[in-house]
């Protein structure tokens, strides 16, 4: 998780365990760390924070919190960074990916190699096809970039109008949730998970797609009624889907379907990303330990 230069910096300023790879972070050295960096994996509950009385810091390798009791963190007094900004690119990238893989049907092309040429299935192109994000923010206008750049017809739906200059750019025009999923040829999801957003593609939402309709989700697994979006795949209600974030319901029903790419929560999955996230999380933790620093990429 974090590269070797980063542990080597960190080792000069105090002593780092290194947990394995799949041990919780309740194990080993909890009860004594002033700090602790955690995954989107690990789940920051007030029991472990009671546990542990000696942390001040938790340093999250990656930009959402939704892992994290944020309430009781604050409470005890621990501060919790994140790595806002850095994902956005390659999650974008991935998301793109799968609008590619499932507009041009590449999961079913790959099931007819070496058959007749009349069997390779027909795709469609992007020039000209409406793009629905749910979630304008970092991610979502780094999607919305390269999605006009194809050609495509953006549209948004966020609490609040976005920036302006994305808008400018990109000729996105807001509009409600309900009136996205209903003109969209693709949907795809870059919001947070929270109370708000916990389920906001339920089956009533799914129904309103067209029955050529993509789904996409490089958010959060929470965000979408999964056993709904089973129901409207199944039954060919909507086009397909591609989720880099699932529950095992998911994968067990979905796993095969030749109208589902599904992906191991890949969004920052790259060299570079990883490594700037790395570096990240260790800047925020030195900024932690120098008391005149103002410490870097705090959440709360």
């Amino acid at each position: 998780m974090l590269t070797e230069d980063d542990l080597a910096r960190l080792r000069e300023k105090c002593t780092v365990h290194v947990r394995p790879m799949g041990c919780p972070v309740g194990d080993g050295h909890i009860e004594s760390a002033f700090a602790i960096v955690s995954t989107p994996y690990d789940h920051i509950t007030p029991e472990l924070l009671h546990r542990a009385q000696n942390l001040k810091l938790v340093a999250q390798f990656g930009a959402g919190t939704d892992n994290i009791n944020l309430e009781a963190a604050k409470a005890q007094g621990v501060i919790v960074t994140h790595t806002p900004g850095i994902t956005a690119i390659s999650t974008a990238e991935l998301t793109m990916a799968l609008i590619l893989s499932l507009t041009r049907r590449l999961p079913e092309a790959r099931r007819v190699l070496g058959e007749r040429p009349d069997a390779m299935p027909l795709g469609v192109g992007l020039t000209g096809k409406k793009l629905g994000i749910v979630g304008l923010g970092q991610i979502g206008s780094a999607v919305a970039r390269r999605a006009h750049a194809f050609g495509m017809k953006i549209f948004y739906h966020n609490r609040k109008q976005a920036n302006p200059t994305v808008e400018r750019e990109t000729i996105a025009t807001r509009c409600s949730l309900e009136e996205l999923f209903t003109i969209s040829d693709v949907v795809t999801l870059h919001c947070d998970l929270n109370p708000d957003s916990h389920q906001l593609v339920d089956a009533k939402v799914l129904s309103l797609m067209k029955s050529t309709a993509i789904l996409i989700n490089t958010a959060r697994a929470g965000v979408v009624d999964e056993a709904a979006l089973i129901r409207a795949i199944t039954s060919k209600h909507i086009g397909g889907a591609g989720l880099d974030v699932f529950g095992p319901k998911v994968l067990d029903a979905l796993r095969n379907h030749p109208r589902v790419v599904l992906t191991p929560h890949a969004g920052t999955a790259t060299t570079e990303t990883r490594d700037a996230m790395s570096n990240s999380v260790v800047e925020s933790i030195l900024s932690f330990l120098d008391e005149d620093a103002t410490v870097t990429n705090r959440k709360i």
